[in-house]
């Protein structure tokens, strides 16, 4: 947690003023014993403090006087409304905060993380409650994007197919990219003179092969000097 970093930052009275109220039976004490510290450590104490005590509300995040630990109480607010299900909500809150942009992507890939085990096509039906969030148009791209990240670097397989809508497509045209580039880069001279059949992790498919060739062809163009120049196609 954020205060948890203040926490060894502090001075040793500060600190061991915050452990005693965090350690409070309930979360008036808490409170009480957050307002004996001096800013930022009462605002991040109060927020733990809420987190603990599962009080995280607009209205108690209005108590939180630095601004800073005012959008981090909204956020922790979002990210409970959206592990409750209730995504236009966990939007709404992200708005309040300082941040707004970056909270929504974030509950979108806690969101995408939630699914990673299953299809795309079952993966898709945990953003149906995101679709119809106002001011969220591009919920799935987002959501897409992070959901073949994050199942690369938990080295999951990966497969284009089963792809419910076009924003799937394209971000797993995206992350094949990526992996594509990342080879590149560790060997350029060896990946151009025989680019590999197929990529580690990911299904050979008749999209993989064209994205393959695609990419393929414009990194391993030459220049004049003949040294290779990588030129990433557009996904």
């Amino acid at each position: 947690m954020a205060w948890a970093l203040w926490l060894a930052a502090c001075a040793d009275s500060e600190a061991e003023r915050l452990r005693v109220a965090l350690a409070a039976p309930d979360l008036a004490t808490a409170a009480a014993a957050c307002e004996g510290l001096a800013d930022p450590g009462r605002d991040s104490c109060l927020v733990g403090a809420l987190e603990r005590f599962d009080s995280l509300a607009p209205a108690a995040c209005e108590a939180v006087r630095t601004p800073l630990w005012q959008g981090e109480c909204r956020f922790q607010y979002a990210e409970r409304l959206a592990g409750e299900g209730q995504a236009a909500a966990a939007f709404v809150a992200c708005q309040a905060t300082p941040f707004r942009r970056e909270c929504g992507y974030h509950l979108l890939r806690e969101v995408a993380r939630g699914v990673l085990d299953g299809t795309p096509e079952a993966a898709g039906a945990a953003l149906s409650p995101w679709r119809q969030v106002p001011g969220l148009d591009d919920a799935p791209r987002l959501f897409w994007k992070a959901w073949f990240r994050e199942r690369r670097r938990a080295e999951q397989a990966l497969d284009p197919e089963g792809c419910p809508e076009q924003a799937c497509e394209q971000a797993a045209r995206e992350s094949y990219f990526e992996s594509l580039r990342a080879l590149h880069r560790a060997a350029p001279e060896e990946f151009c003179a025989a680019a590999p059949a197929s990529v580690s992790g990911w299904a050979a498919t008749e999209a993989t092969a064209a994205w393959q060739a695609r990419w393929v062809a414009h990194a391993c163009q030459r220049d004049g000097a003949g040294r290779q120049e990588a030129i990433p196609p557009t996904p």
